[in-house]
């Protein structure tokens, strides 16, 4: 059980980390040339964001995402194990 905490402490610990150096970098794209919006699906586009940061989110979500379900999928001690044997 401690193992899955860990797992899941340290992918949301990076993935903040990684989201605060992104939202830091984003500040110094304003004269990028490329600029895309988001389209949420219901009806709203968000703001015209530099691609960088689009795909920079995307890393972050799929670090997120893929720690979250390892620490899910981690094999459980047996009662073997669990008793200390």
């Amino acid at each position: 059980m401690i193992h899955r905490l860990l797992l899941l402490g340290s992918g949301w610990g990076v993935g903040l980390l990684m989201l605060l150096s992104l939202s830091l970098g984003a500040q110094n794209l304003e004269r990028s040339s490329e600029r895309l919006s988001l389209d949420l699906g219901f009806g709203h586009n968000t703001v015209p964001l530099p691609s960088g940061v689009i795909i920079g989110l995307g890393l972050i979500a799929g670090l997120v995402a893929g720690s979250s379900a390892s620490a899910l999928v981690w094999p459980r001690p047996s009662s073997a194990e669990e008793e200390g044997e």
